[in-house]
């Protein structure tokens, strides 16, 4: 898993002679941020998801700020924090929106039938103010559940793929005692 890892994410030195990462490169490229071992990747792909869930502004680009903040203030593993944040894009927004609305709706008990049935184009702007409360709360939990299920999935996949490797080892070495006797 380590090696595959290594092999599709750029390399510290590319990254180093970078134009628009000059200014950063001692905060940026801080080991503990490339390092790909169990904590490190399962912790990144956790918030990642969770980051994901922040609702989406077209100017600007939140997830990837966000993404940068804490995952060096962290030292979270960069690469698996940023691909994991792409959850979230153009294709995800409307399900993703639509479904934070709902589940922040139902926590706060309102029923939103009434008002998606008078909104009309003209007020849409004017009558945003009523979807805010339960869109950041359901996304809130949203992001809190692809989280936590995040982190329960990457701790069990890398256990699967370390014990999957330690088998395969362990039948190569005995093919190769068998062989020699």
């Amino acid at each position: 898993m380590r090696r595959w890892l290594k092999r599709i994410t750029p390399d510290r030195h590319t990254l180093e002679n970078h134009w628009c990462l000059k200014h950063f490169t001692a905060v940026m490229l801080d080991r503990r941020c490339w390092t790909f071992n169990r904590a490190s990747v399962t912790r990144s792909f956790a918030l990642g998801l969770f980051i994901a869930f922040i609702p989406p502004t077209p100017l600007l680009p939140v997830h990837l700020i966000t993404c940068a903040l804490l995952g060096v203030y962290f030292r979270l593993n960069l690469p698996i924090l940023f691909a994991t944040v792409f959850v979230s894009n153009p294709f995800t927004w409307l399900p993703q929106v639509a479904g934070s609305i709902w589940v922040g709706a139902k926590l706060l008990g309102l029923d939103l039938m009434p008002f998606l049935h008078a909104i009309s184009h003209q007020t849409f702007w004017a009558d945003m103010s009523v979807l805010w409360p339960p869109l950041l709360l359901g996304a809130l939990v949203l992001g809190l559940i692809a989280a936590a299920s995040g982190y329960v999935l990457a701790q069990g996949v890398w256990r699967a793929r370390v014990i999957y490797q330690l088998r395969r080892r362990r039948a190569r070495s005995s093919g190769r005692g068998a062989a020699l006797n």
